[in-house]
């Protein structure tokens, strides 16, 4: 288990754990999902989270950034290894595993788990860019919901946010609006936000414009987790 993510384990419980995913891409013809999630405390640091048939087939924690050192936000894989570790210590953590060196130089180490788990961990110079375990699907296992997102129109589909106080809930909602942008890579615009509350629970209301073809809209966010907290 890794942040709450078990391989092969139903996907559905990702959502009280995690919250929504920034953005969900489908591929393998809509077969599979990969969720995305941000790592709070840097700009570039996400998780992803590859789901297929309701189960989900790996994560993968990474920075956009080259890394200088361990970052101390993102927790470490279950074996230990941090991003922004140095090849030598991966090595020593596996030394069974095989290195590969692409033709621009990039270096990559790669081996089994266990008899069902696999890790890979690729390298930014010498230190530690991303780290990724998948497990094979399985397609005796019946099939379960997939991860979806909420439509975010209304307080009955808010988005849930999960995060721990108002100052990254907050960086999150516009995190979440970039990753949904409006007609193409045009980025709605905030007009007005409004705190509402219903049922126990609070919630933001993000009032946005399209600049490209001026259309409005309304995201609805669950921030019930965090509220009132600094």
């Amino acid at each position: 288990m890794w942040r709450g993510v078990t391989l092969g384990a139903p996907a559905a419980g990702l959502r009280p754990l995690l919250g929504d995913p920034l953005r969900i891409v489908p591929f393998k013809n809509g077969a599979r999902r990969i969720a995305r999630y941000w790592i709070p405390g840097a700009n570039s640091t996400y998780f992803l989270v590859t789901e297929e048939r309701g189960y989900v087939l790996g994560f993968d924690a990474f920075t956009d950034a080259t890394p200088t050192g361990i970052l101390d936000n993102m927790p470490p894989d279950p074996s230990g290894v941090r991003v922004g570790d140095t090849l030598e210590s991966v090595k020593a953590k596996h030394p069974d595993f095989r290195e590969n060196v692409d033709d621009d130089g990039s270096r990559s180490l790669h081996g089994p788990i266990s008899s069902s788990v696999g890790a890979l961990y690729t390298f930014s110079g010498d230190r530690l860019q991303s780290f990724y375990w998948g497990t094979p699907p399985s397609g005796a296992l019946p099939e379960l919901s997939p991860i979806i997102g909420p439509a975010g129109d209304s307080q009955a589909s808010a988005i849930l946010d999960l995060q721990n106080n108002e100052t990254d809930g907050t960086l999150w909602e516009y995190r979440y609006l970039a990753f949904h942008p409006c007609a193409g890579d045009t980025r709605w615009q905030l007009r007005r936000q409004e705190l509402l509350s219903g049922s126990g629970r609070a919630y933001d209301r993000l009032h946005v414009i399209c600049p490209a073809t001026k259309e409005e809209r309304d995201f609805y966010f669950d921030i019930t987790s965090y509220f009132g907290k600094l």
